[in-house]
């Protein structure tokens, strides 16, 4: 049994920025059973949404708690009523048979009744009638207490109870109060009416409380209450309080309570063993900006994307994910998670790929970098005829990874132009693990994450250039040092730091703060050679003693020049440490500055610069020097491990052999002749 929310709001509807996030329309709730049966709880203006997302034919049951404006106001914008494909049988109190044609008698909407070209079969119903479907499946009307009468409904479906009360007060007397705690036993779900606290109650207008709630709930072991019915003053804020409030509420007491928002979707049963917050529904109105918040800590663009992608795949419940940037005329595979087939700790090897897709109305994603458009799509494999578009088996296929839903959101500058692709694929259901399509709610929030992604980028452009003109700078004096080098460098830093804080066992914020900044900060290792002379830098020979003790005054020099910046910590002042130290040797023979009087060794040496240096000497190794040919992987891993433990850390240079496949996805990458020489 699937619950999905279309409209949570009480007495009107609220359509004001203030309400957006949990919704300003009216009354309306779907559920669908596990056999397909539809059923629709309320006519508010929810209903509209409701129906424009049902297919083009079908049956639908709406069923009708009472006559109020607010819960009968979407019955003329309801599509299944519009169409001859569609049968919709509708369920109403039965003191209230005129109340539906008048909805639309006497000129207050444009078209009669009369007018519908769908079936519509109308019921009445009173408190104590059931009504059966088939022999799993009931609906019992039951006699709710509010001005003009009303009924609230349970139903009985797929070993599960689900309980929609529809306006609902909850009377002093004890006899009023053993009723509403019998109605909410063995109800999986209760969608109650909680538009007023006990500060702001008002007596005899047939609503209640959302403290009564709570404590009936509590006392009637309900699995889970979702209020509902807001005020129409309520703000996204005040209701986040709430939230806040009933999380504290049930972690004491254990149970679940949630405030309802529009578009929330629910699987039933829901898992018993998952406390309150854990199904992944809660969320607060700020969530973009605690996570923009969040991102703000990381600078490098692979960490970012990673995050992004994650936080994407977390709202959309996709089981994968990619996103790509736009490079000229193609589409360059940026960042990818797939956890059918590898953990998002370990999806670093696909982060340096060097796979493109021409910017093309032919494919899917290049579609949607050519017209700037968002594409939902349902089924990839049951596209409709006459698209420009069509689906190729992707780059999972070789895996044996079947793609069914997919959802791909372009993001845009500020011009307009559309500067990447964020390409979602397969949401998973909670319960069976299958794919489904991917909703409404789910496209909208990815579309608002997808407009903050260039403002993040931009800032992580804008780090990487300043970074970028002091290895040219750099480069001007040691040719040597060049752009792809930094790179390449900053990368294997990168990544062995992961693979070492996965050893370790780090939180996964940590280790992807602190491996954003190694990557930066790692680029930076041999700045000081901008103090140093040409003369020295560009011998052929062998340096004389007074010469070498020049040459390593490098790091002096560049720790010097990144302490100012580094002073408060962040990637300057990592960048300075390993400017510093990364030429120091585990044996405690290296050196950090022109003479001995610095050493260090073992793990006294900081991790950053102890990665950095097996990372240069690596690079420096299997890349083509004046004096010597480069070196394979193979032969310069050998040449690691001979120094382990007398060079480098013992550690780390496991860490970087188990990285090979990685280290090989970096090197194309970041080739030598990708980078502009300087002049």
């Amino acid at each position: 049994m699937e619950i999905v929310l279309w409209g949570v709001r009480g007495s009107i509807a609220t359509p004001s920025p203030a309400m957006s996030f949990y919704g300003g329309n009216t009354s309306c709730v779907e559920l669908r059973t596990d056999n397909g049966l539809l059923l629709v709880f309320d006519a508010g203006t929810g209903l509209r949404l409701c129906g424009e997302n049902l297919p083009e034919s079908g049956t639908c049951h709406l069923f009708i708690s009472h006559g109020h404006t607010d819960h009968i106001q979407g019955l003329g914008f309801f599509q299944p009523l519009h169409s001859h494909r569609w049968t919709t049988h509708i369920y109403i109190p039965a003191w209230l048979e005129g109340a539906l044609d008048n909805q639309f008698a006497h000129g207050m909407l444009p078209m009669p009744a009369s007018s519908f070209t769908g079936k519509v079969v109308r019921h009445r119903l009173q408190g104590g009638d059931i009504v059966r479907f088939d022999s799993e499946a009931t609906v019992s009307a039951l006699d709710a207490p509010h001005p003009g009468g009303a009924l609230a409904y349970k139903v009985r479906a797929d070993k599960t109870t689900f309980l929609y009360t529809g306006d609902y007060e909850i009377a002093k007397p004890p006899e009023a109060r053993l009723a509403v705690r019998e109605m909410l036993e063995s109800v999986d779900l209760a969608i109650v009416d909680s538009m007023y606290s006990r500060s702001n109650f008002k007596p005899d207008w047939g609503h209640s409380c959302w403290e009564d709630w709570c404590d009936l709930g509590q006392s009637a072991a309900t699995g889970c209450i979702l209020l509902s019915h807001h005020a129409p003053q309520m703000t996204d804020r005040q209701l986040d309080v709430l939230q806040r409030e009933l999380l504290h509420y049930c972690r004491q007491n254990g149970a679940r309570l949630c405030v309802a928002r529009e578009g929330m979707r629910l699987r039933l049963p829901l898992p018993a063993e998952r406390a309150c917050g854990a199904c992944g529904v809660i969320q607060f109105s700020n969530w973009l900006d605690s996570f923009l918040d969040e991102l703000s800590q990381y600078l490098d663009e692979a960490t970012l994307l990673d995050c992004i992608l994650a936080k994407a795949r977390e709202i959309s419940r996709a089981d994968a994910g990619t996103v790509f940037l736009v490079d000229g005329a193609n589409l360059q595979f940026a960042y990818t998670h797939n956890d059918s087939l590898f953990s998002v700790s370990t999806a670093s090897k696909f982060a340096y790929s060097s796979a493109r897709l021409p910017i093309t109305p032919h494919s899917i994603v290049g579609y949607a970098a050519a017209t700037g458009e968002t594409l939902n799509l349902g089924d990839v494999r049951a596209l409709r005829q006459g698209l420009p578009f069509s689906f190729t088996e992707d780059f999972y296929h070789a895996w044996g990874y079947r793609t069914k839903s997919m959802l791909v959101v372009p993001f845009h500058n500020h011009a307009g132009r559309v500067l990447g692709v964020m390409q979602l694929i397969n949401s998973l259901d909670p319960c069976t693990g299958k794919p489904r399509p991917f909703n409404k709610d789910m496209e909208r929030n990815i579309q608002l994450l997808a407009r903050e992604i260039t403002n993040t980028l931009e800032r992580s452009k804008l780090v990487r250039a300043s970074i970028n003109r002091l290895i040219r700078l750099t480069s001007v004096h040691d040719p040597l040092e060049t752009g792809p080098h930094a790179e390449r460098v900053g990368a294997l830093a990168a990544e062995m730091y992961q693979a070492r804080a996965n050893q370790l066992g780090f939180e996964r914020q940590m280790t992807l703060r602190l491996k954003s900044q190694i990557r930066l900060a790692a680029m930076l290792h041999d700045i000081g050679k901008v103090g140093v002379s040409d003369l020295l830098l560009k011998k052929p020979g062998r340096l004389s003693e007074e010469e070498m003790a020049v040459m390593r005054s490098h790091t002096t020099i560049g720790a010097t020049i990144l302490a100012a910046e580094g002073a408060y910590g962040g990637i300057m002042g990592m960048a300075s440490d390993i400017a510093r130290h990364h030429h120091q040797k585990w044996n405690g023979l290296g050196y950090a500055g022109p003479t001995n009087d610095d050493r260090l060794c073992g793990e006294d040496i900081p991790l950053a610069a102890r990665i950095t240096a097996i990372a240069d000497v690596f690079d420096a190794l299997v890349s083509p020097r004046s004096y010597k040919k480069p070196w394979s992987h193979e032969k310069a891993m050998r040449f690691l491990h001979e120094e382990s433990g007398e060079h480098f850390d013992p550690t780390l240079v496991d860490c970087l052999d188990a990285l090979m496949d990685v280290v090989g996805s970096i090197y194309e990458r970041y080739p030598d002749m990708a980078w502009p020489k300087a002049r």
